[in-house]
């Protein structure tokens, strides 16, 4: 998949992309050198490589109660 393939993907697609590749045994840099993006870009659309597996980012707005 490039990199215009995996942004035409809706969130929950993308999630279960990234959770599929790394399930299949393949690397978290290979992944992102397949889709043709960074670390920091991959953040920045919410998700992150926490120990072998994909997390996503809080819902937006989210906040502490005080």
């Amino acid at each position: 998949m490039n990199k215009e393939d995996y942004l035409k993907l809706d969130e929950n697609s993308k999630y279960n992309f990234l959770s599929s590749e790394l399930a299949a045994g393949k690397d978290f840099n290979q992944i992102l050198a397949s889709i043709g993006m960074s670390k920091e870009e991959l953040a920045k659309q919410g998700f992150y490589n926490v120990k072998g597996k994909i997390m996503r980012k809080p819902i937006k707005g989210y906040g502490t109660p005080k």
